[in-house]
């Protein structure tokens, strides 16, 4: 056998096993079960229904570039935030018992310090600070809170639940 075609079996079977051992490792570390997984599942489907209706009411507001001044552009935040709050509201209202709820429950805070983030950058646009908006830093991981929002809303099939993306 020549020995190019042995060193390429030999390197396509590391590659393999590599493969192999990756996808072992995370099935194993990870498992079956995400501990940011709802399992209240009718709640989840609600929820999604709910932050898309919040969703669609964010498209029918005034969009950033059709401000006129900073104070117009914190008008515009805080009618937007004023529709996020009445969703987390909403959703808070019916939040399931149990372990469901304490999850909620910590998502719900998160929730209400990018709420109040939001508040902070609209109060700083009509002090005439033009700045860049900035979200809480979560110290424990090291994120965002918007990314925290985020993730919560991808790990349990929400997409409309997580951060708007309408302050740019």
């Amino acid at each position: 056998m020549n020995t190019n075609k042995i060193l390429t079996a030999l390197g396509a079977s590391v590659l393999v096993l590599a493969g192999l051992f990756w996808i072992g490792a995370t099935i194993w570390f990870f498992g079956d079960e995400n501990p940011d997984r709802i399992q209240n599942r009718a709640w989840v489907a609600a929820a999604e229904v709910r932050c898309a209706t919040a969703r669609d009411q964010l498209t029918q507001l005034p969009q950033a570039r059709e401000a006129t001044d900073l104070a117009d552009r914190a008008n515009q935040i805080d009618a937007a935030t004023a529709v996020l709050t009445e969703m987390t509201v909403d959703l808070a209202a019916s939040t399931p018992a149990g372990a469901d709820g304490e999850l909620l429950g910590l998502w719900f805070k998160t929730w209400n310090t990018y709420l109040n983030d939001r508040q902070a950058h609209a109060n700083a646009l009509r002090e005439g600070e033009d700045r860049q908006f900035r979200v809480t830093i979560d110290l424990e991981r090291g994120d965002g809170v918007d990314a925290l929002l985020d993730a919560f809303a991808d790990r349990n099939r929400m997409p409309s639940c997580g951060d708007p993306l309408d302050i740019g």
